[in-house]
């Protein structure tokens, strides 16, 4: 099975779901494409956003974790994984489901900067309904 990672804000309590910006959830899925959670990542956290010449364009959520915890969460986090840390990390990734999901305003601002386009289906697991997004086109630049 494997373990699943998100993408977390210690102190905003904010969360990047993978499967939400069309990514699966293990390491090795989530970066080596355009949009990957890497590029999330420097996304969220860069300074100084579109202040130069090859800079990324502005977005909504540039540099919008600068200076933040920024944890890259797995399931099989034990209670003393995250160095500085102060809580049971064990407890994080499921905590993190209540936290506020900032996945929509990412993919949005990826597809800004990267040549990605998203497919919504509407789907159902065990009577729960869902929406699956899907990579249909990562152009090339």
């Amino acid at each position: 099975m494997g373990q699943y990672h998100k993408l977390v804000n210690l102190d905003k309590k904010e969360v990047v779901e993978p499967h939400d910006i069309g990514l699966f959830s293990k390491q090795y899925e989530h970066t080596g494409t355009d949009g990957s959670l890497a590029d999330a990542i420097y996304l969220l956290v860069m300074s100084s956003p579109a202040s130069g010449g090859g800079d990324w364009p502005h977005t909504e959520v540039s540099g919008r974790w600068c200076g933040d915890r920024v944890v890259i969460l797995g399931d099989y986090t034990q209670a003393d994984s995250i160095q500085g840390y102060e809580g049971d990390a064990s407890t994080l990734y499921g905590e993190s489901q209540e936290w506020l999901n900032i996945s929509p305003e990412v993919r949005e601002a990826l597809a800004k900067v990267f040549p990605i386009t998203y497919k919504f289906e509407e789907r159902t697991l065990g009577g729960e309904s869902y929406t699956s997004v899907s990579r249909i086109s990562v152009g090339a630049w």
